[in-house]
């Protein structure tokens, strides 16, 4: 079903990138505020003169806890490490092997083009770097990359989102 769609999937050597990074911990409900956190960081590189290295992303670290809020941030990559305040963190993309692939379309059928994803790297006998703690799924890299620019595609279902997940090292097991 999340093949309609999906691209086909593939493995990728990435470098580490550093990025600057707003927090939030949300639920599904508070996703506008989610958003509004992308507009926020853009802003704030731009009043510093900071010309961002790539498209706005969402890091999930943990995908949805017994309430059902996820903790995660919003980022943007820079091309080297910035100063930060109280309320922006640095921090990077860490570098390694990730599988991939391009959702397009709708935001709201992202998660169909995630499990589909997920289960591609099953499939492939890939071991994707996370931890179960609990109830918690802690992820080491779990990112969705908003590549397309609202300003000039405002049809949301003609959007392109790209999605990596970190694949544990051999050295790691």
């Amino acid at each position: 079903m999340g093949q309609k769609y999906i691209s086909e999937p593939f493995v990728e050597e990435r470098a580490e990138q550093p990025y600057v990074g707003i927090p939030i911990v949300a639920g599904l409900s508070e996703w506008d505020e989610v958003n509004g956190l992308v507009g926020e960081l853009f802003d704030w590189l731009k009043k510093r003169g900071i010309k961002p290295a790539g498209a706005p992303f969402f890091r999930y670290w943990c995908m949805g806890d017994s309430e059902g809020k996820y903790k995660m941030e919003v980022g943007v990559p820079v091309k080297r490490m910035v100063s930060v305040d109280e309320r922006v963190v640095a921090s990077y993309i860490p570098g390694g092997s990730y599988v991939r692939a391009l959702h397009k379309g709708h935001p709201d059928e992202l998660e169909k083009s995630l499990d589909a994803l997920e289960q591609w790297a099953l499939r492939e006998g890939l071991d994707i770097d996370k931890r179960w703690e609990g109830e918690d799924e802690i992820w080491n890299g779990r990112f969705e990359f908003y590549v397309t620019d609202p300003e000039t595609e405002p049809d949301l279902n003609k959007w392109a989102i790209e999605i990596a997940f970190l694949l544990m090292r051999d050295d790691a097991a």
